[in-house]
């Protein structure tokens, strides 16, 4: 018995001496498994990223054949896509451009319909060449721009289950920030390809600061008349 005991005494001696080997050459990590929500600097960034995706949407105007008018259906279906887009006054709005070669002016007359049709609800049309064209029909396409934040922050508040010893941000640190621009911009386009700006705005701007300098607008033109 006693020898029994003291062999069963080395084998538990070893076995702890192996573990104590392998956790001093070994990240606690590497014994137990990472923690994948620790916090890090790569994961506290203030900095939240902001996509911006493009989405079209396309309605298919028909003809009848050898007629150029808009029959009253597609009229209805051009203003179903209108309002299934939600598209405002003055937005942008595409129309395929058709060949004009070999129809004796027929697809240049239903180009025409469709834009004036959508110039009259106030859009403004451009004109959009693609590569192949269906007969009788034309394409009208409709380009809007969705800003998104980051993944992350559609967690909310949270906090890393590790161990906060770092003293970083919280991983949804500056989420708030990036949701408001997303939100608080009229056209997420700006955000990846910002419209050139127009001179004349500023030459508008600055006319009245001119005139304030020459002293123009310090005294008030005399009455007519004169006297009392």
């Amino acid at each position: 018995m006693k020898q029994t005991y003291l062999k069963k005494t080395a084998t538990l001696a070893g076995l702890m001496g192996f573990l104590l080997m392998a956790a001093g050459c070994t990240s606690p990590e590497g014994l137990f498994g990472a923690i994948d929500e620790t916090a890090s600097p790569e994961k506290a960034k203030l900095e939240k990223k902001i996509s911006v995706s493009e989405l079209t949407s396309t309605v298919i105007v028909e003809f009848e054949s050898g007629r150029s008018g808009l029959a009253d259906m597609e009229k209805g279906k051009l203003l179903g896509f209108i309002e299934a887009q939600r598209l405002n006054f003055g937005e942008a709005v595409e129309v395929e451009l058709p060949t004009f070669e070999g129809s004796n002016g027929l697809n240049e007359q239903r180009f025409v319909q469709v834009a004036e049709f959508l110039q009259d609800r106030g859009f403004n049309v451009a004109p959009r060449v693609t590569r192949e064209n269906a007969p009788d029909s034309l394409r009208v396409y409709f380009v809007q721009y969705v800003a998104t934040v980051d993944p992350n922050c559609r967690k909310g508040w949270y906090k890393p289950e590790g161990i906060g010893y770092e003293n970083l941000p919280l991983p949804y640190m500056g989420c708030a920030n990036a949701d408001a621009l997303a939100g608080m911009v009229a056209n997420p386009k700006d955000l990846v390809a910002p419209a050139n700006s127009d001179a004349m705005i500023g030459e508008r701007a600055a006319r009245p600061v001119e005139v304030y300098r020459r002293g123009a607008g310090s005294s008030a033109a005399p009455a007519a008349g004169g006297g009392q």
